[in-house]
């Protein structure tokens, strides 16, 4: 892996460009956050809530100086050399967010793993990035994952640590306990990566494929046309997301830029969030739309005081009108919707002072200093459907074949646009509009817009929540099949008779209902799609042998 992460790099003639316009810089989150803490040394950086302990833990820029210090000389007193990778699977804990900026300071290259991955996707991570070293909680929510760890070391030739926050003497694991919590004096840390090295190794959420690695500097995480800090502390943002996916990483990241203090939590509980944010007072949410529809419940049965939240980003998913009407009533009237990817951040957005429903019909448009480009892609029932290309600051520096370990693609493919994989469709004015993923297209030459197909059977009363997938057809093609959570069977016919009042073409109405207890998701609440339409067909063939 470290021959790989070597051969990443931006041209010297795109690093240039981006720096003459400010998109780009030679300062990294690490410098950000020595500058915070010299300038502003009390004043919140981190808020993380602990549910197990039932606390609220405060993290001054002081505090996250010294420990992100003293976790990065633990790091080379370890043996970890610069370009190596150290991996972490923790819940949304301060301790997260100080390896990562201590992992900067180390030039180590540091990869989040998220906590919905069983032993198999852990030790297939582990695996591919070549991690040297890996930190974990010893248990939490009931898995033990420093005892799982110690299970998969003897098949990782290249793991040489394990690290657990808690009790590590359990598993023979190594502690870092006084490091982390800034007891022990912090050494030389080493030589720091540059704004332009890989610093971070993601994963995307493989929903609907084969999952594959990221690679990002500080400056494609960071890339903004605003990089100036603020000079007086920021009100108060939540991130409701975790810390390993794409938007909550960032954001974790630029709260040393940005100078602005941030919530995160160890939770999901809707509750529990209403209440944080009522107490705390956050004026800005982020939030992926099945998260938010479960605050927008739990609101209704129960009101809380949070006239401070001015603002709801969502993404991870298109928003359905119905509940954009909800939340605007219940939690917030003003609501964005951000399109963004692992592989180039919060690329595409509404803003807030676009028409309110636009954060349910349209994705928005790309921000400043991205470029789209349209290729055309069939018919959809509202005119061209368009395969989605992005270019620019916040993209990637590279994707990484998971099991292949090489460079699937680079920006010196293709004069850097990047296939991102969604249909699109665009009005006059530029403003897009989500189809679907090019991964669920549902094999007719007319293409379905699977994401408002689904919006449009949400809407059918006895649908709690559904997805469309592809089932195989007589003739060899693909047809939708719709897959719902539903409290009584529904009639196939009766859903089809839905769908086309709606306006939907016969081509996008389903020819079978299947019907499921819960979907499969990511942690931000996508649902893996290929891993639902295997669970269907084990199920067929375990009905119906002939189908094996």
């Amino acid at each position: 892996m470290r021959v790989v992460l070597d051969s990443v790099v931006p041209s010297a003639e795109v690093a240039d460009r981006y720096r003459e316009r400010g998109w780009w810089r030679d300062a990294t989150f690490s410098d950000d956050l020595r500058t915070a803490a010299l300038e502003r040394p009390v004043d919140p950086a981190l808020l993380t809530w602990r549910h197990l302990e039932d606390t609220l833990v405060t993290l001054s820029f002081g505090e996250f100086d010294v420990r992100a210090d003293a976790v990065a000389a633990a790091l080379r007193e370890l043996g970890v050399r610069r370009g190596e990778v150290v991996a972490y699977q923790l819940p949304a804990w301060w301790e997260a967010a100080v390896l990562a900026v201590a992992c900067l300071r180390a030039g180590v290259v540091v990869a989040p793993m998220p906590l919905l991955f069983g032993p198999q996707e852990v030790e297939r991570m582990l695996a591919a990035t070549g991690a040297v070293a890996c930190v974990v909680p010893d248990s939490w929510d009931g898995v033990e994952y420093g005892r799982r760890l110690a299970e998969q070391a003897g098949r990782l030739p290249a793991l040489r640590h394990r690290i657990v926050i808690g009790d590590a003497a359990a598993t023979a694991a190594e502690s870092l306990q006084g490091a982390f919590s800034g007891d022990r004096p912090a050494t030389a840390p080493g030589e720091p990566l540059g704004a332009d090295e890989v610093c971070a190794l993601l994963l995307t959420s493989g929903t609907t494929g084969e999952p594959h690695l990221v690679a990002h500097s500080a400056n494609t995480l960071n890339a903004s046309p605003r990089l100036r800090p603020r000079t007086s502390p920021e009100r108060l943002h939540a991130v409701v997301v975790g810390m390993t996916f794409i938007g909550g990483f960032r954001r974790v990241l630029q709260s040393t830029s940005r100078r602005a203090p941030t919530l995160y939590g160890d939770t999901w509980d809707a509750a529990t969030w209403l209440r944080l944010i009522e107490e705390t007072g956050v004026s800005h949410l982020w939030v992926s739309p099945l998260t938010l529809r479960r605050l927008t419940e739990e609101q209704q049965r129960q009101a809380r005081d949070l006239s401070g939240l001015q603002l709801i980003t969502c993404s991870g998913g298109p928003l359905s009108p119905e509940l954009l009407a909800a939340v605007r009533l219940t939690l917030c009237p003003a609501v964005v919707n951000v399109w963004a990817m692992t592989e180039c951040g919060n690329a595409i957005a509404t803003a807030p002072n676009d028409p309110p429903h636009w954060a349910a019909e349209r994705l928005g448009r790309m921000r400043r200093g991205g470029e789209v480009r349209l290729e055309p892609a069939g018919r959809t029932r509202d005119g061209e459907g368009f395969r989605l290309h992005v270019r620019g600051p916040g993209v990637c520096l590279a994707t990484i074949g998971r099991d292949s370990g090489t460079v699937a693609w680079s920006p010196v493919d293709d004069e850097g646009w990047l296939d991102t994989g969604d249909l699109v469709a665009s009005d006059e004015a530029g403003v897009l509009r989500f189809v679907g993923r090019a991964a669920d297209r549902i094999g007719h030459p007319r293409v379905i817009p699977v994401a408002d197909a689904e919006r449009a059977l949400l809407t059918h009363p006895g649908v709690d929540d559904v997805v469309l997938v592809p089932w195989p057809a007589a003739d060899g093609g693909e047809d939708p099949c719709a897959v719902v959570i539903s409290s009584e069977p529904l009639e196939l016919g009766e859903v089809r008779d839905h769908l086309a009042r709606s306006g939907f073409h016969e081509t996008c109405l389903p020819v079978r209902i299947e019907r499921v207890d819960e979907f499969p998701r990511t942690e931000t609440g996508k649902v893996r799609r290929h891993l639902l339409l295997d669970h269907l067909k084990d199920r067929l063939c375990r009905t119906d042998p002939a189908h094996a």
